[in-house]
């Protein structure tokens, strides 16, 4: 499709874009008659071209299915769309107002069960069971990243069990600050606050009025927040590369292992050695070539042989001798 249109001199420059997310919405608008009609509309759309889109629709009229008509008939209408784009997947999804209840769609085909909204933050903390953890992130994020953008809201997936420790990891960290009193800590976890990082953003205005506290114990409370996120960052970064060397020293350790074998089976090639005793019937049989020597008598008897032709040769010499003195004595 055509993206933007740029004069240049007396030329015209015209840029194409089959990654831009409006190409989808083009393509549906021509393939599905209720959209170009304006029966159904298409609220949101997000997009990881080549990879994976999701559409959030809607219908004005109760008696046409928004979803059903997108898909069509045994799934011809989006079959073409996908095959426009080259195979890329497309999840159709139900709009809602109501973030509770779009969230939880725009995350399919994941099982959501909890849905916690922080709208200080405008985070949303979905709760998932533990089979379902990987398919609501999705590969590499994905399916979360995508319903991250179709909703607006910063999605996070977890446990209850890993609710329940961040929970209590955050209220611990934040009595540890100077100026913080239990009731306040409790507050800021209630609003969606888990980390110092989320305390170091929060607007001194909101936390003045969730404490009741100065703009003095405000900003040193910001303060505080600030240098604890940098020391975690810190140490953070300190376990990566910790973990980064220890694996790069374990595919030494692999690589080194892997090595030495190949040298032993060089130096120990049992496979292509032959064994001792097939070795000794090697030698007897190149010392005692039974079938291949002749025996005693054939050597006799080729020995025999040899020497019969030269009887026979002198018979017929002596022959001839008498034959010459028969002829002297006719003379």
């Amino acid at each position: 499709m055509i993206h933007e249109v740029k004069p240049q001199g007396s030329r015209v420059k015209v840029v194409l874009s089959r990654t831009r997310p409006v190409l989808v919405r083009r393509l549906f608008e021509q393939e599905i008659p209720e959209i170009a009609e304006g029966v159904i509309s298409i609220n949101a759309l997000a997009r990881e071209p080549g990879y994976r889109t999701k559409v959030a629709v809607s219908s004005a009229d109760q008696r046409v299915d928004c979803v059903g008509a997108c898909v069509g008939v045994r799934g011809n209408r989006i079959k073409n769309i996908v095959d426009e784009l080259a195979g890329e997947r497309i999840d159709i999804v139900r709009w809602n107002d109501d973030p509770q209840a779009l969230i939880p769609n725009a995350l399919q085909p994941a099982e959501v069960d909890q849905v916690l909204l922080c709208d200080m933050l405008g985070r949303a903390i979905v709760l998932v069971r533990e089979d379902q953890l990987s398919l609501a992130i999705g590969r590499r994020g994905q399916n979360v990243r995508l319903a991250s953008k179709l909703c607006g809201w910063d999605i996070e997936i977890m446990t209850a069990d890993e609710l329940d420790e961040q929970i209590e990891r955050a209220s611990t960290g934040f009595m540890s600050l100077e100026g913080m009193d239990e009731e306040l800590a409790t507050r800021l976890v209630e609003q969606g606050y888990l980390s110092y990082d989320d305390l170091s953003v929060i607007e001194p205005e909101a936390l003045v009025q969730m404490g009741g506290l100065t703009e003095e114990q405000v900003e040193r409370l910001v303060e505080q927040a600030e240098q604890k996120a940098e020391e975690a960052e810190r140490a953070a970064a300190a376990e990566r590369r910790r973990q980064k060397d220890q694996e790069k020293l374990d595919a030494d350790a692999s690589a080194a292992g892997e090595s030495a074998g190949a040298e032993a089976v060089e130096l120990n090639p049992t496979e292509e050695a032959p064994e001792v005793g097939e070795s000794a019937s090697e030698g007897a049989a190149e010392l005692n070539p039974t079938e291949e020597t002749p025996q005693a008598g054939e050597s006799a008897g080729a020995g025999a042989a040899e020497l019969k032709p030269t009887e026979e040769a002198l018979e017929v010499d002596s022959s001839l001798t008498g034959e010459a003195d028969s002829g002297q004595k006719v003379d």
